[in-house]
């Protein structure tokens, strides 16, 4: 069994381009489950019902839910364990950079994305985390290049902390682009298939907060 655990982000980039529509097909085609967190669920889904400009979204995703689309992480254990462990990483990630001057600590993680990562943890199965932030795909790629850009965004001298963050290195991730791309190459988008639609489906995204670049996105194109 595979597992696609969504964060909150590409769920959003997806629901306000219009392409919800498109996880469904992508569920048919995929040989295991979309799970989604407790702490997901309170961004994308019980947030968003009670601010009326996010209300009709928040509807569209708590249908994918009810339609089992999405899986709820208590499925496969139980709210308090994945509880526990998200707040094991955030303790770590999160103590991971630290001032130099002060030894104040650096938030790197929120618990959404810390949740999705407990869930991978937990699991010890096949599971690839579903994430536009690009800290969070730093913190387990390569946290030194983390600890350089953080340095250069806060404009202050930082330390890392490397023995924190080790058990993250072997984490898979994706981006919503690139489930765009896999859709577009299967034939699941219901529009004409041309590279001026990949074009569309990936900057799309991109200005809906994907943390993707235009090289990338090129590169990509070039590769239908």
């Amino acid at each position: 069994m595979k597992y696609l655990i969504f964060d909150s982000g590409p769920i959003i980039s997806l629901t306000m381009s219009g392409l919800l529509p498109v996880l469904e097909k992508l569920k048919e085609n995929f040989k295991g489950e979309f799970i989604m967190t407790p702490q997901v669920k309170q961004e994308v889904v019980d947030k968003p019902l009670k601010i009326k400009k996010y209300e009709l979204e928040a509807i569209q995703v708590n249908t994918l839910l009810e339609k089992g689309i999405f899986k709820s992480s208590s499925n496969f254990f139980s709210n308090q364990k994945l509880e526990l462990e998200t707040n094991k990483i955030l303790k770590m990630a999160n103590g991971a950079l630290r001032g130099v001057k002060d030894k104040a600590k650096i938030n790197l993680l929120q618990g959404g994305e810390a949740s999705c990562i407990a869930f991978a943890r937990l699991c010890k199965c096949n599971n690839v985390i579903v994430i536009d932030e690009r800290t969070t795909r730093l913190l387990s790629e390569s946290p030194r290049s983390l600890h350089k850009l953080m340095e250069r965004k806060l404009h202050t001298h930082l330390m890392l902390e490397e023995s924190l963050i080790r058990e993250f290195k072997d984490l898979k991730f994706i981006r919503s682009p690139e489930l765009l791309f896999i859709a577009y190459k299967k034939n699941l988008i219901p529009m004409k298939k041309d590279k001026q639609l990949l074009d569309a489906l990936l900057y799309g995204v991109k200005f809906k907060g994907a943390a993707i670049s235009s090289g990338e996105i090129e590169e990509m194109k070039s590769l239908i």
